[in-house]
């Protein structure tokens, strides 16, 4: 898992701002981002886990940290207390 984007892809919006009161259970449960799309995951305060499904190694992500998310790569992450995150969504071209 590198924390670096591909050259060229395009921005394709982003997530409200979660807390840990606010983190939709869809993105606690296992998922994966659909072909050509990218997400870098920013941890604003506080820390969450992060759960790479496809090698079993998690990693705790702590403010202000992040994690990019390749097309496909199947992932979870899980709450570690206080949080505010967000999301940037990403596509190729």
């Amino acid at each position: 898992m590198t924390n670096q984007l591909p050259d060229g892809l395009v921005p394709g919006g982003a997530s409200p701002v979660f807390t840990q009161d606010t983190l939709p259970d869809a993105l606690q449960a296992e998922h994966t981002l659909a072909s050509r799309h990218w997400a870098v995951l920013h941890v604003l305060e506080g820390s969450l886990r992060f759960a790479n499904i496809e090698t079993g190694k998690e990693r705790l992500i702590s403010a202000p940290d992040r994690v990019t998310i390749r097309p496909g790569l199947p992932h979870r992450v899980a709450l570690e207390g206080r949080l505010r995150c967000r999301i940037n969504f990403y596509r190729e071209p």
